[in-house]
């Protein structure tokens, strides 16, 4: 059954997609509430006595503004706005205790006038507080938000001096007594001498050491099990729990399954906290995962974030187990929403989500799938902005995942100020190794982590392989059709070991496996070969593999498609999603297949 407020927040997020697309703030708010007991309770004034507002914003002289447009709303809260009386004043519904909270008071006839208040403290805000909203509470606000998500530091906004916040006050009574027409177009934080003020000093404060890390590193989990793998995840939540949390760390879990829905849980020392319940929700959707982000760095700010994203998949390939539509096509599987996410909306949604509202950045540290086959170029290359460094495997992945207790144990050991992106993929790629490489029944599995810094030189170095390569393609098409052909055996239960190495699908091929075949016969292009190969170190940081089932797995994939495979699924009568892939639009690697599949 859909509630009124499930309902409500479907059409929010369907609202924010159509309009606003994937950056910062403009996502969605997802509610979330700290546990009982709700016990803070805010009211106050707007007080714009000080300023003389523009006549265009409603004001004639400050004693006759007449407040009443004004509502006001906590930030990250879905509880209706409260209004305010003719001299400012409101009072809030009480809400739950909590170390920060940001209300926005907007205008209702003027919406990009919109003046803040915030209050911060490790302490806890708790009990009745009495809140004055003005000028200078707008500046305060601006300025340790800016910190807050640009930096991950956390300031107590009273403790900002006149030095501190007049260059902000002076510009936002600039627009207010001025320049009433810049608000026509654009919030007032976004304008741009507002936003010069606020960042400036947001910057002095991160290079003064001010403001302190809540966190030094918080783990994002998306955990889409509302398919077969949701005893599987659950499982793993349990782990994560029992190992407790690091030191300086925090560990946050937007998670669907089966049975419970879609939750937002928070690990306090060994017990998961549930911050939200939503029932029955898209898990798949972009969208949702970009709000997780933007979110957590709201109300957990730290120096670091990495996310794992923990379901189905199979690379950038489409599913015929659910219906599929243009962009919804393989990672992360939702059987009750009858969804699929996919690789290039995912993607774009990730890397979107790095933008803050003050026109800053904060890509992830670690990017990594507890997934399937997710460690192909063609991924890796679409999510190239969204990350540091990308975790993931050429291969299956066993239906347990990550050994995430393990994981989080190590974490502890490791220390949270030494957790950089890699130092955290490391720690995935060994555990996973110890795992399901060195015990004593061993499983052909791959794990793989990129330097994303280094992809492009390397892009760079391959497509001009790629060109070398079609400039010589009446000879070496045919070369390279039977190198993709060329079988090393065939295993007494008819299973087929190629010369170049292939996982679970043969059309998923290392990509170092290939070009090092490719060097002999290709012998025009022997520098280009050779200049290519020398990238490969630098890209591809760490790499396990099974002995035994992948001995040439180096850490990339490549789609190579056989023949029948390529006029049946890439290029019939629907063309494949193949082709809409960055890589696919920005190398030469379609025409190189097109004419490696012409050679009958």
């Amino acid at each position: 059954m859909i509630t009124p407020r499930k309902l409500f927040l479907l059409i929010a997020i369907l609202a924010a997609l159509v309009l606003t697309g994937c950056e910062g703030e403009s996502n969605p708010t997802l509610p979330f509430n700290f546990p009982i007991p709700t016990d803070l309770r805010l009211s106050g004034i707007i007080n714009l006595s000080d300023v003389a507002v523009h006549k265009d914003l409603g004001g004639i002289t400050p004693s006759l503004l007449d407040l009443r447009p004004f509502t006001v709303k906590v930030q990250d809260d879905l509880s209706g706005p409260a209004t305010v009386d003719e001299q400012g004043r409101f009072t809030l519904s009480p809400i739950s205790i909590r170390d920060q909270v940001v209300l926005f008071c907007q205008h209702g006839t003027n919406k990009n006038l919109v003046l803040e208040w915030m209050a911060a403290t490790s302490a806890g805000l708790y009990g009745e507080m009495n809140v004055t909203v003005d000028l200078r509470s707008t500046a305060r606000s601006m300025i340790a938000r800016s910190l807050r998500e640009r930096y991950g530091r956390r300031i107590r906004p009273e403790e900002l001096k006149t030095e501190h916040i007049s260059a902000t006050v002076n510009a936002i009574a600039d627009v207010l007594e001025k320049y009433p027409t810049k608000l026509s177009s654009q919030p007032l934080d976004q304008i741009a001498e507002v936003k010069a003020a606020y960042t400036a000093m947001a910057d002095s404060l991160h290079a003064g050491n001010s403001g302190a890390y809540p966190n030094e590193h918080v783990l994002l989990l998306h955990m889409g099990g509302d398919n077969s793998l949701s005893s599987y995840i659950g499982a793993n939540i349990e782990d994560i729990a029992l190992a407790g949390l690091p030191s300086g760390t925090q560990i946050l879990i937007q998670v669907d399954t089966r049975v419970d829905g879609f939750k937002r849980l928070m690990l306090q020392k060994n017990k998961f906290v549930e911050l939200v319940s939503l029932g029955k929700f898209d898990s798949s959707s972009g969208l949702v995962i970009a709000d997780f982000m933007t979110w957590a760095r709201r109300a957990f700010p730290a120096r670091r974030y990495s996310l794992i994203i923990s379901s189905h998949a199979d690379g950038w390939k489409s599913s015929a187990s659910l219906p599929s539509t243009a962009l919804r096509n393989s990672l992360i599987v939702d059987d009750s929403a009858e969804k699929k996410g996919n690789v290039i909306e995912i993607a774009a949604y990730i890397a979107g989500a790095a933008a803050n509202f003050d026109g800053s950045r904060r890509p992830l540290e670690l990017l990594a799938f507890d997934a399937c086959n997710m460690g192909s170029i063609e991924v890796a290359w679409e999510f190239r902005n969204c990350a540091a460094a990308t975790v993931f495997s050429q291969a299956m992945v066993p239906a347990a995942g990550f050994p995430y207790g393990k994981i989080v144990k190590s974490i502890a050991g490791t220390g949270s100020d030494k957790l950089d992106g890699e130092t955290l993929g490391r720690i995935i790629c060994d555990e996973y190794r110890k795992k399901y490489l060195e015990g004593i029944i061993t499983q052909p599995v791959t794990v793989s982590m990129i330097r994303n810094s280094a992809f492009a030189s390397f892009i760079s170095r391959l497509n001009a392989w790629f060109i070398a390569v079609n400039n010589e393609r009446d000879q070496y098409a045919k070369v390279l059709a039977g190198l993709r052909d060329h079988l090393e055996f065939v295993v007494e239960d008819g299973e087929k070991k190629y010369v170049v190495q292939a996982f679970e699908k043969a059309e998923n091929r290392d990509l170092k496996s290939f070009v090092s075949n490719a060097a002999g016969p290709l012998t025009r292009i022997k520098i280009d070969t050779e200049n290519l190969l020398r990238e490969f170190p630098g890209l591809i940081v760490c790499n396990y593999h099974s002995q035994k089932a992948f001995p040439g797995a180096t850490g990339l994939s490549v789609t190579l498609p056989d023949r029948q495979t390529w006029f049946s699924e890439f290029v019939g009568p629907s063309p494949s999603p193949y082709f809409f892939l960055a890589f696919a639009r920005e190398t030469l690697w379609p025409d190189l297949l097109a004419a490696i599949n012409a050679v009958e």
